[in-house]
């Protein structure tokens, strides 16, 4: 007898559609329809929603890290986040960071890194890299014709890049935001 919960042998629910894709991003989108999205997975990329350009005022001096010093009295411009952060906004997405491998490069959990698609990793870039289906924050390294991502703390090992390893890289971390 037929489930009447199940259409031609998989369960009802979202229409589906038959795509090709790489065969990492179809295991991954299939691990994560199997379980809950965690921290560092794809809800990393969309816990950041693109709003409205605001810009605040930027104070017109630097100011003293050490000693206190006179602030001007007037203020020099608006200053507008995404011309710091944004190059190619068309090609650029930011993403949440858990984990600890890489604070030697200063960058800590639930800090934000802005990952530049149109930029090609060069030796010793930070990038985005997809690795046997898993997202990873790492630096880049090529010599020799061999690629390998390093981590910036020393409890972690280098992942070397193989051909029996699905390796893709999804961007190069062009910036990254320290949330105190």
């Amino acid at each position: 007898m037929k489930n009447p919960k199940t259409r031609r042998g998989r369960p009802l629910g979202e229409p589906t559609k038959v795509v090709r894709l790489p065969v990492p991003i179809a295991d991954f989108a299939r691990r994560l329809a199997q379980r809950p999205m965690r921290a560092g997975d794809i809800n990393g990329f969309l816990d950041i929603h693109s709003r409205a350009w605001r810009t605040v005022p930027l104070v017109g001096s630097t100011v003293a890290a050490g000693l206190p010093s006179p602030a001007d009295e007037h203020l020099d411009r608006a200053l507008d986040f995404n011309e710091l952060l944004v190059q190619n906004p068309t090609a650029t997405f930011a993403v949440r960071v858990a984990g600890d491998s890489m604070i030697g490069a200063g960058i800590f959990t639930d800090d934000i890194a802005i990952v530049d698609r149109s930029r090609s990793p060069v030796d010793r870039c930070i990038v985005l890299a997809l690795v046997d289906g898993d997202f990873t924050l790492k630096r880049y390294r090529r010599r020799a014709g061999k690629i390998w991502l390093q981590a910036e703390n020393p409890s972690y090992t280098d992942l070397q890049i193989t051909d029996s390893v699905a390796f893709e890289v999804w961007g190069v971390v062009s910036k990254s935001i320290r949330m105190l």
